[in-house]
């Protein structure tokens, strides 16, 4: 990851060594929160009084705030104008106060970038919009957005990529047959995959029009790998079986529709109606239907009729697992407060960081 040399002599300026501003700079660009043992960690120490002195710094600076959260972790908060406006980031949204849950995010989003550090990341909105745009000549209602509404007036603002999710290009050294660009989604311990699930439909449409790519699924729990990459391949029709059945189903509801058997198709099969219009293979269904009604296609046959002539764009899947879950919060009952284990009472955790972070 290259660092720009003026970044950090403006961090430094602050009066931060090498280190600090190189972990200064990555916590402010990907997620806005640490915890010391990443910092640690980063800066390649067995003990933390590094850690200490580099936070204390934070602290007495007004750069970050601080609160000791769930068996005695203390959390920081780089919420310093000072800090983004001197690399350039002044309007990120990682000084805005976030919700527990993003927060638990966001330290999985430094955990992961903090063991990628040779990528080159698409680091901010900008970054991310000019590439797609740029390079690939992808059209902006292609983007992943969400519309925010003015609180003063009737305007609405587009925000791309708002997840902050690791986006970044394979290095020049790897294989070219790999796609190049990298996604990436960090997710909670918990065993559901609600959230991969979400996110996935979200990108789905802008991910169908890439030229190719990489999926990186992270997570701690590497439990959740085997199912997080079943669904995806189901999703991207990556599995062979899958699709064959998926397919041959389709073409036995179609018929029936166009028989006019309504009451014969259930709400499955009409949403199975709606997901073949949608399909960026159209043509290709339409022409294998064909000749399955006709009896010339067998359902053994379907797989070599719908890969399109020159191949499908790489799509490739991987895991990682994340160091730790970093839940500084698991032990917080919701509401005004929570007691630690000790017994001892912890800092007032509110639905919303708006508070403690102010104190």
């Amino acid at each position: 990851m290259k660092i720009a040399p003026e970044h950090l002599d403006a961090l430094a300026a602050l009066r931060y060594d090498n280190c600090e501003a190189r972990f200064l700079y990555l916590v402010a660009t990907h997620s806005g929160f640490f915890t010391p043992q990443q910092f640690t960690e980063f800066a390649g120490q067995s003990k933390g009084r590094p850690a200490f002195r580099f936070t204390q710094k934070l602290v007495q600076r007004k750069h970050a705030r601080a609160t000791e959260c769930a068996r005695q972790t203390h959390l920081y908060d780089v919420y310093s104008r000072r800090i983004y406006g001197r690399i350039g980031k002044d309007n990120l949204r990682n000084r805005r106060h976030l919700s527990k849950e993003l927060i638990h995010t966001r330290l999985l989003i430094l955990d992961f970038v903090l063991g990628h550090l040779d990528c080159d990341f698409l680091e901010t909105e900008h970054d991310k919009v000019s590439y797609f745009q740029q390079t690939l000549r992808l059209p902006l209602s292609l983007l992943p957005a969400r519309i925010y509404k003015g609180i003063r007036s009737n305007t609405k603002t587009a925000r791309y990529f708002v997840d902050r999710f690791p986006v970044f290009l394979t290095p020049e050294a790897s294989p070219p047959s790999l796609p190049p660009v990298s996604f990436t989604f960090c997710d909670l311990e918990e065993r559901d995959l609600v959230g991969f699930m979400t996110h996935l439909k979200q990108y789905e449409n802008f991910l169908r029009h890439l030229p190719g790519f990489e999926f990186i699924y992270a997570c701690p729990n590497s439990e959740k790998f085997r199912r997080a990459r079943k669904f995806f391949h189901r999703f991207f029709d990556l599995d062979d079986t899958a699709n064959i059945e998926n397919t041959v189903r389709y073409f036995e509801v179609r018929r029936l529709w166009e028989e006019k058997k309504y009451n014969s198709v259930d709400r499955a099969g009409r949403d199975l109606l709606r997901w073949a219009k949608q399909h960026p293979r159209q043509q290709l269904l339409d022409a294998a239907y064909q000749k399955w009604v006709s009896g010339s296609l067998s359902a053994f046959e379907v797989a070599g009729v719908l890969k399109p002539l020159g191949g499908a764009p790489p799509i490739t899947f991987s895991t990682y697992v994340l160091p730790r879950r970093n839940d500084v919060f698991e032990s917080f009952s919701p509401g005004v407060g929570g007691t630690a284990p000790s017994g001892r009472r912890s800092a007032p955790v509110p639905g919303r960081f708006g508070q403690w972070l102010d104190r």
